[in-house]
């Protein structure tokens, strides 16, 4: 059998994260592990079981997480309770089931400073949401299970499997959008607010505000409407990467024995994050007007094969009014709305390159939705350079005034702030578009530092 070999299985598996996260794990032991990704049909999955037999362990995701139970030769306690594997085990040539779900969710909210003291509310009555039920009951808290009218049964029932098979735990069950009471925890279990539907979000905000704190077990975006609802009120949020991270660490320990720091944890989570984002997700453009957005956006569309889409043509041919005639007939604020609509459309989708105006960023609301499913760069364009580049441009609205230059100056001076600070990176942007482009490419290859 060929060592240090493992492997994440699942269909369709073409968006894992699973890679990144494990290679990092690796290096932060030393352990000379290679990881690489199976897409197995589930009609396939018993064929495959040689193949599976010559790695030292594997992952498993949706949708063979019970179907491999009956192809093992053990499982471990808790994978036999929750009838769900993640993890195997291949010890001389004996291959053993885990699951570090459950793991991943608890490890997650300690790090975060989380605890299960109170009253625990589990949205959604599916795989995930038993795992995390019973984690919390198990730890003393007070469970409910809120479903929608067609999940009321399901809720029931796992409601009630936590009072018979947890002594003394207490356990109801509640319609999603009738939730009583106050809420210590609030955790989301269910697909609500994943791409691409980034924009639903399983509960009221006063739900959100009746909360101490909100897990979010979907990563992707790791910053859902229901995160941005807690933060906005106060209420502590943690994202579904940390348990991701968490739930994998857990692997290592199954399978070589590692141990991890939590620092070296909460670096790897943000790495993740900004990884999944680099490799599917946006690439947004930012800067004030003349930096080159749209010359360089289309360099890099034809360097990586991306689509390329300028914010204001796309406004412009959605409104079949040029952004001149939108700023006359219908004033500043109106367009920034209209941004705003646009890039909640263009985060619903992938791979794109997006060359936001010179004001897109300046609303939080927008800059927040491009971040969800993008990576900010700033084109840092010298003024001097700026007002070269503009001196035939008559096509600007916000600079069709008498004293252009000195507005340009202003304008300037109150925007350069606030792209840095919503940039993730940025580059200088004096240079040519083919300079900026590659400088671009460079940034996003560097490795991150472990």
């Amino acid at each position: 059998m060929d060592r240090n070999q493992f492997a994440v299985i699942g269909h369709p598996i073409s968006h894992t994260m699973s890679p990144f996260i494990h290679a990092r794990l690796f290096a932060l032991t030393g352990h000379k592990g290679f990881y690489g990704v199976r897409n197995i049909r589930p009609e396939v999955l018993e064929e495959k079981l040689p193949e599976l037999r010559c790695l030292d362990g594997f992952n498993i995701t949706i949708p063979h997480k019970q179907a491999i139970i009956p192809l093992l030769d053990s499982l471990d306690e808790k994978a036999a309770f929750f009838l769900s594997v993640n993890t195997v085990k291949n010890t001389n040539g004996r291959l053993t089931g885990y699951t570090t779900d459950g793991t991943g969710f608890t490890r997650a909210l300690e790090a975060a400073g989380a605890d299960f003291s109170g009253r625990t509310v589990i949205l959604g009555a599916g795989g995930v949401a038993r795992v995390m039920a019973f984690e919390a009951a198990l730890r003393g808290s007070r469970v409910t299970v809120a479903a929608r009218e067609h999940s009321l049964e399901e809720a029931r029932r796992l409601s009630a499997d936590i009072m018979e098979k947890v002594p003394g735990a207490q356990a109801d069950f509640c319609k999603i959008d009738q939730i009583p009471g106050s809420i210590h925890l609030l955790v989301n279990a269910t697909p609500l607010g994943m791409y691409p539907n980034t924009d639903s979000c399983p509960v009221s905000e006063k739900t959100v505000q009746n909360s101490d704190c909100v897990f979010d077990a979907v990563y992707n975006p790791n910053e859902t409407v229901l995160l941005q609802l807690a933060r906005k009120n106060g209420v502590r949020a943690v994202d579904g990467m940390s348990m991701l991270v968490w739930q994998a660490a857990a692997a290592h320990e199954i399978w070589y024995g590692a141990q991890f720091d939590r620092e070296d944890m909460e670096r790897l989570c943000a790495d993740a994050v900004f990884e999944m984002k680099k490799t599917f997700g946006n690439l947004i453009l930012c800067g004030f007007m003349g930096c080159g957005k749209t010359t360089v956006g289309t360099v890099l569309a034809q360097r990586t094969g991306r689509r390329f889409v300028d914010l204001d043509c796309f406004i412009e041919q959605q409104e079949g009014m040029t952004v001149s005639e939108i700023f006359a007939a219908r004033g500043e604020a109106e367009f920034r709305q209209l941004e705003r609509e646009a890039a909640a459309a263009l985060c619903r989708k992938s791979n794109l390159i997006v060359a936001a105006g010179g004001g897109t960023l300046l609303n939080p609301e927008t800059a927040s939705l491009f971040r969800q499913n993008g990576i900010i760069v700033l084109l840092d364009a010298d003024i001097k350079v700026i007002k070269e580049r503009l001196q035939g441009d008559r096509t600007r609205p916000l600079l069709a005034k008498p004293n252009r230059n000195k507005v340009m100056e202003q304008l300037y001076a109150a925007r350069i702030g606030v792209y840095r600070t919503a940039a993730d990176f940025a580059v200088p942007a004096d240079g040519d578009a083919k300079q900026v482009a590659e400088q671009i490419l460079e940034e996003l290859k560097k490795p991150p530092i472990v």
